[in-house]
């Protein structure tokens, strides 16, 4: 398992890194060509939308994985622990089943762009749209992980181990 995470961290630490990278890289170019060139770079638009929207849900994935997920835990502190850890486990396996959901219905968007292209370079927009359920896939990966490591630590507390 340390392996198959590692596998899956470096992929979306490539995924990321190479997103961000072409992100800054084609926006440098396409300023200087525009303002300083005179001339707009009209194809920088496909790659920028397809790096972004790669970092966005990666970037999604990632923090996931980090626990870095926006919560509003003012009802969960409020809560006795026993309860709490009850509670973070049910959202965890409702996260698990939205991941399920992206993963089929982005899927299915995906295939929807097969027979469109970008604006300018005949790119597929299933390339765009395979972000989706290739990032859920992930997403899911990390949520069963920690999902796992909780039902571990909770009957563990429940029969005294701490």
């Amino acid at each position: 398992m340390k392996a198959l995470n590692q596998i899956v961290d470096g992929l979306t630490r490539f995924v990321m890194g190479l997103s961000a990278a072409t992100v800054f890289v084609i926006t440098f170019a396409q300023v200087l060509c525009r303002y300083v060139l005179k001339s707009p770079l009209p194809w920088s638009t496909d790659i920028l939308r397809l790096a972004f929207t790669y970092l966005v849900f990666w970037g999604a994935a990632w923090c996931v994985r980090e626990k870095g997920n926006l919560n509003v835990d003012v009802l969960l502190t409020a809560m006795p622990v026993k309860l709490r850890r009850l509670v973070e486990i049910l959202i965890n396996v409702i996260l698990c089943g939205f991941f399920v959901l992206l993963m089929v219905y982005g899927g299915q968007f995906a295939k929807s762009g097969l027979s469109q292209t970008t604006s300018y370079l005949p790119i597929p927009m299933t390339v765009y749209y395979a972000s989706i359920p290739s990032a859920a896939l992930v997403m899911l990966f990390y949520m069963v992980q920690i999902l796992a490591a909780q039902l571990r630590n909770f009957t563990k507390k429940e029969a005294g181990e701490e």
